[in-house]
């Protein structure tokens, strides 16, 4: 990282070329959840979005998620449906809210982005906590919007757990959750 400024380039252009995109499709209650880098290859830079950089990082590392997914999947045949992309639980926290940054970066071709529709009543973290753990405690998340046709967007998916709770309170109200977006699958 020689000759890196971080104070206007959190990662340098060598860095992030070696960063390579590992493009993986879980299904989570029916719905394709898309990632597109290895936990344990960006840990460092995901768990910097704690940080008041952090949504610089996390800019950066969906910007390139984002260009290879629409290159993979024909961006040109989604602009035929009005789809919303929701960020979720996209509350200020550290500075900024790291959803809402990945849902800017998916939103700039043919989705319209949603901001702090999905919010949790909740405040847990569930960073390092077992699935029994995520289980008795829920989010509790609350949707206010009334779009016909959304997708979801997080940073990391770990056990699935948020992305059902999530998929669950939206199709409640009769919108289609049609799928998933995060950065990076925890699961080896």
């Amino acid at each position: 990282m020689k000759g890196t400024i971080f104070l206007f380039d959190p990662i340098c252009q060598k860095c992030l070329e070696n960063i390579k995109i590992t493009p993986r499709m879980r299904v989570i209650d029916g719905i394709s959840v898309y990632s597109f880098y290895r936990y344990d290859e960006v840990s460092m830079l995901i768990g910097s979005k704690y940080s008041i950089f952090g949504s610089r990082v996390l800019k950066i590392l969906a910007k390139k998620a984002s260009e290879y997914f629409f290159e993979s999947h024909n961006a040109h045949l989604w602009g035929k449906n009005e789809i919303y992309g929701l960020g979720i639980d996209d509350c200020i926290r550290s500075y900024y809210s790291h959803s809402a940054v990945i849902l800017k970066e998916f939103c700039k071709y043919t989705f319209k982005p949603s901001y702090g529709a999905l919010k949790a009543k909740n405040i847990v973290h569930y960073a390092g906590k077992t699935l029994q753990y995520r289980q008795n405690n829920p989010r509790n998340f609350i949707y206010k919007k009334d779009f016909k046709n959304v997708f979801i967007v997080d940073d990391i998916i770990t056990t699935g757990t948020t992305i059902k709770e999530a998929k669950k309170v939206i199709e409640k109200t009769g919108t289609n959750v049609l799928f998933g977006i995060v950065l990076c699958d925890a699961k080896n």
